[in-house]
């Protein structure tokens, strides 16, 4: 999930109350219900028929589990699957229907090296081994300065490493790698940006 996509979740987990969701949805709970969990027939497995309700709302997490599905969702979820649709579907149909303004869209902020980076990706007279590199460094500066907690940065180095072998063994061609690596730089600009403003 991108950063953008995890702060429209987000957001709709704060601000969209699960137990309105269901009840927009025909799902017999009580919207006024406040934190009291409540069961209701869930209609989205086997026949759609739940005559044993099988289904529970938990209001203080903002999502429900249904026990015959044996998934969780939240509102986001359930819409996507009333609807039938896709996450960015689900999140529209949703800021539509409890009047919330879409997110602006989060471009690269921060730190200018990683501007540079980016930047450098969409130099087409570049190479993949070029823009290897510089994500290298990149990487090295970052867990020298310990700028992310170490599992995250395993991650990303982890990215790199996947990258990189799906391009030197021919199954993604260079563009495909460096917008991969242009992906990559942009989160961990996010996820550093966000942690600095955590500590600030």
């Amino acid at each position: 999930m991108s950063d953008r996509s995890k702060a429209a979740a987000d957001r709709i987990r704060e601000q969209v109350p699960i137990l309105q969701v269901l009840s927009t949805y025909g799902y017999h709970v009580r919207d006024d219900g406040g934190y009291r969990e409540q069961q209701f027939s869930c209609d989205l497995h086997g026949t759609g028929r739940d005559n044993k309700p099988s289904a529970r709302v938990y209001p203080e997490s903002n999502s429900w589990f249904c026990f015959a599905c044996g998934q969780t969702r939240d509102a986001i979820e359930t819409v996507k699957a009333k609807e039938g649709c896709g996450f960015w579907e689900a999140v529209k149909i949703l800021e539509q229907a409890y009047g919330l303004e879409p997110l602006p869209v989060d471009y690269v902020r921060g730190i200018p090296e990683v501007q540079n980076l980016v930047s450098s990706a969409l130099d087409s007279t570049r190479t993949f081994a070029q823009d290897a590199a510089d994500m290298c460094r990149f990487l090295d500066s970052r867990t020298s300065d310990r700028d992310l907690p170490l599992d995250m940065l395993l991650r990303y180095w982890e990215a790199y490493d996947r990258v990189s072998y799906q391009v030197q063994e021919g199954l993604w061609v260079e563009k495909q790698g460096r917008e991969a690596l242009k992906e990559l730089m942009g989160r961990m600009n996010a996820a550093t940006a966000d942690l600095q403003e955590h500590k600030g």
